[in-house]
């Protein structure tokens, strides 16, 4: 039976903005699945409560793109490395691309669809809101969402990548250690790029989930509420607990008119202590550890009952280690060589340039080119909305007809196309990274800061090195920032 194995990097400690390398050796003698190996990126996000009434609150945390405007991208986890590198004894170099997190990131929003990145959400350390019930659950705490249980943070909450993420070498099913030798892994981190963000707050919640019944009971102090409207007798139904933002150790801030002579209470910190959910009625009651309010008299109530969620006083994202997990293959078939395909990667700056000329050399095997964009604000997502048309020359041979017209049915072909001779197919037309903090689930695909550019074609290959002439025009801020994208082409043998 096949096995799992950690190794943990040569670096130790925290890993920080300036601490940001990795390194990892895989010894000589077994063979592995590195399609099934990945990275764990270990860490926690610690957070100081905004009240010490009730005890510690658990608070619902997350990890967001570090950008110059308020709105966040959605960023896969493999975007988290910067440059990536793999060496073996015997052969030496066997992969090394610049910018992984530019071309697999912007790669991701042609090659899956919404719905395959909804499905492999469960790994993602930066997750969007839900199209029902807008609710945004990390990996950083376990809820409890019913029951007196209380929800913990999560003292190791991994990021983890795949290998066949970063490295297409790395979609191999048998890597032979015996023979390859001694296997060095190397990694720089976007760590600067990686912040700790409070979610589900209160601005997401809807106010028919804030509002709660009356409460006229003699004796009563606020230790229960009710879902339910402005009156003693009409209870709001709960069909599903998705439905619901509240979850065991959730601070909470308790509003409520006093009636009667009773006084009025405001923003009265509270921790939920259990939940209670009857599914054949649908009532749903909050219960708390400390009273938010005073004993009622004769005559007395509490009405308009609303709560908010608490905000904590702060928030930090700690990266504490990392380890190379690698599935050790038990039975191996034995495999002889390995086909797989690189990137070299080459950066310009366009200069604002309306009219952008520039002549790049590019290897004799190379079969096809991406050129991505990526914009200054976050320095990863692949966005020119200025771009209008572009076209490509291959040592003075055009490689279409006619200049490509943004979003013309020639740059949908020259796409698809490239796709399919890069081994991937097309399923996803959006051309949106996705918005993290969009205010509602309509706004994750719509925010232009987010529509992706690419320009792509496939390439023949010649018996020596070749000039390709890349000419774009552009309206507004022009042409910044460039990186080209080299497929090609490699074969490994032991």
């Amino acid at each position: 039976m096949d096995a799992y194995v950690k190794i943990q990097s040569v670096q130790g400690g925290e890993i920080t903005n300036t601490q940001n390398l990795l390194d990892f050796r895989i010894p000589a003698g077994d063979v592995y699945d590195l399609h099934d190996s990945f990275l764990n990126l270990n860490g926690n996000i610690d957070t100081v409560d905004s009240s010490a009434v009730g005890g510690d609150a658990v608070y619902c945390t997350n990890l967001q793109w570090v950008t110059a405007d308020a709105a966040k991208p959605h960023f896969q986890n493999v975007a988290v490395i910067k440059n990536a590198n793999m060496d073996c004894a015997s052969k030496g170099r066997i992969e090394n691309i610049r910018r992984v997190d530019v071309l697999r990131q912007n790669m991701a929003t042609y090659v899956d669809s919404q719905k395959e990145q909804l499905n492999q959400s469960y790994i993602d350390i930066n997750q969007l809101e839900q199209p029902i019930g807008k609710e945004v659950y990390g990996q950083f705490s376990s809820f409890n969402k019913v029951g007196a249980v209380k929800s913990a943070p999560q003292n190791i909450a991994p990021i983890q990548i795949r290998l066949s993420d970063i490295m297409e070498f790395c979609r191999t099913r048998e890597y032979d250690t015996g023979r390859a030798g001694e296997t060095r892994l190397h990694f720089e981190l976007n760590r600067d790029k990686l912040e700790a963000v409070h979610t589900m707050k209160n601005a997401s919640v809807g106010l028919g989930l804030r509002i709660f019944k009356n409460e006229t009971v003699q004796g009563y102090v606020g230790n229960t509420i009710t879902l339910g409207q402005n009156n003693t007798t009409n209870v709001n139904k709960v069909s599903d607990l998705n439905q619901m933002p509240y979850y065991v150790g959730q601070r909470i801030l308790v509003t409520a008119q006093g009636g009667g002579g009773a006084a009025t209470v405001t923003d009265s910190p509270v921790v939920i202590s259990a939940i209670t959910w009857d599914r054949a009625t649908g009532a749903y009651s909050l219960t708390f550890s400390t009273d938010w309010g005073v004993a009622l008299g004769v005559g007395e109530n509490y009405n308009t009952i609303r709560v908010t969620i608490a905000d904590p006083t702060s928030v930090t994202y700690r990266m504490n280690s990392a380890e190379l997990v690698l599935r050790r293959v038990n039975n191996p078939q034995g495999v002889g060589q390995i086909n797989y395909n690189t990137y070299s990667t080459e950066q310009v700056n366009g200069n604002s340039q309306t009219s952008y000329t520039n002549l790049f050399t590019v290897e004799p095997e190379c079969s096809n080119v991406v050129l991505m964009f990526p914009d200054g604000n976050d320095g990863l997502i692949s966005v020119n909305n200025d771009i209008s048309s572009w076209r490509l020359r291959l040592n003075n041979n055009d490689l279409t007809d006619r200049d490509v017209d943004k979003d013309s049915p020639l740059a949908y072909d020259r796409l698809a196309l490239t796709l399919d001779n890069m081994g991937y197919s097309l399923r996803n037309l959006n051309k949106n990274a996705g918005k993290s903090n969009a205010a509602a689930w309509t706004g994750t695909y719509t925010d232009a800061l987010f529509n992706t550019q690419l320009i792509l074609n496939p390439l023949f290959q010649t018996e020596n090195v070749k000039l390709l002439q890349v000419n774009i025009n552009a309206g507004g801020g022009g042409v910044k920032a460039i990186n080209l994208y080299k497929q090609l082409p490699r074969v490994f043998n032991y």
